[in-house]
């Protein structure tokens, strides 16, 4: 990081009340988003230096939902669906200080950061048509009309492709080689929608019949990053992708004041789904029977039958590892 960037930062004053929301969101982030390494470009980075993410998704979702909804309109499961709200940026003035993701504009959604990884060998043969190059714009201190401008981001400027095999309304991509290096990164727009089923959120992620590998973690590694895996068994999953698609979604707020502390060893599980074509999918598994993805703020409910089956090929490796 630049000294000028560095100078600039130092100067941003920060709220009591949001630096402690901060703080409390940061495990709860922690769910949504994985520490596996990101592969930003230099620029990106650069780019995004200057945008301080206190908690990941997490934190930036709950905050503009919580706090920013003009309506204050809670997120909550009738029929026709789980009605999620679009982002608003919210109002800032003065030094308050608002934690913000990587996110681009596009067609007038707003496209952020993923729970999916691009393994970058792979990124060239995701590359669809070029959409065209981020301007960058968007920060702490934007207001809500710069939403409004075709390919304005937080990331500077980088060239944005569809991805071959999704749909572009719900996911596109960046791209960038660098002294020969790829550097590539899903974006994906889950917000301003109705869930219905699983098939609204899984479904879009191409899971059913393009599993290539699997494996686990448990909580307290992924909450200190430690790169500790263990394998599943890949016809285990089959049942469960297709399960995946009729679960009945569930409001984050009405699972996580029922389930109380479910942040451990016990409870939680990081499950890694590795596709096919190269994209590395995230999800969260809840000894409850829950599941999550990215940041979307929605938890997903299965067949009980098949998530025991599941469950129990997560937990065949003990907390020890041994």
């Amino acid at each position: 990081m630049s000294n000028k960037i560095k100078l600039e930062i130092d100067k941003i004053v920060i709220p009591n009340e949001l630096h402690e929301r901060s703080k409390m969101g940061v495990q709860k982030a922690k769910l949504e988003i994985p520490k596996n390494k990101r592969y930003w470009s230099k620029a990106i980075t650069l780019a995004a230096s200057v945008v301080i993410v206190f908690g990941g998704y997490g934190v930036y979702m709950d905050y503009f939902e919580r706090d920013q909804n003009p309506m204050n309109t809670p997120i909550v499961v009738k029929n026709p669906g789980l009605q999620i709200p679009v982002i608003k940026l919210p109002e800032v003035s003065g030094n308050e200080k608002v934690d913000m993701v990587g996110l681009i504009v596009y067609n007038g959604k707003i496209y952020t950061q993923t729970a999916t990884e691009i393994d970058p060998k792979f990124a060239k043969n995701m590359l669809g048509e070029k959409l065209g190059t981020t301007r960058g714009g968007i920060d702490e201190w934007s207001k809500q009309d710069k939403y409004a401008v075709q390919f304005a981001s937080t990331i500077g400027e980088i060239d944005v492709y569809s991805v071959k095999g999704y749909d572009k309304s719900f996911r596109i991509m960046s791209y960038s080689e660098i002294d020969g290096e790829v550097y590539s990164e899903y974006y994906e727009c889950l917000n301003g929608i109705t869930i219905h089923s699983g098939e609204d959120v899984f479904g879009k992620l191409n899971i059913t019949g393009n599993i290539q590998s699997a494996q686990y973690r448990i909580h307290s590694d992924w909450d200190y990053g430690v790169e500790r895996f263990f394998p599943i068994q890949v016809d285990l999953l089959k049942s469960f992708a297709e399960t995946l698609n009729h679960a009945i979604p569930y409001s984050r707020a009405s699972v996580e004041e029922k389930l109380g502390d479910f942040r451990n060893d016990e409870n939680y599980r990081q499950m890694i789904l590795q596709l096919k074509d190269g994209s590395k999918v995230s999800v969260v598994v809840l000894k409850d029977g829950y599941i999550s993805y990215g940041n979307a703020d929605v938890y997903f409910k299965i067949d009980s039958e098949i998530f025991k089956g599941i469950w129990g090929a997560l937990n065949i490796h003990s907390v020890s590892g041994k």
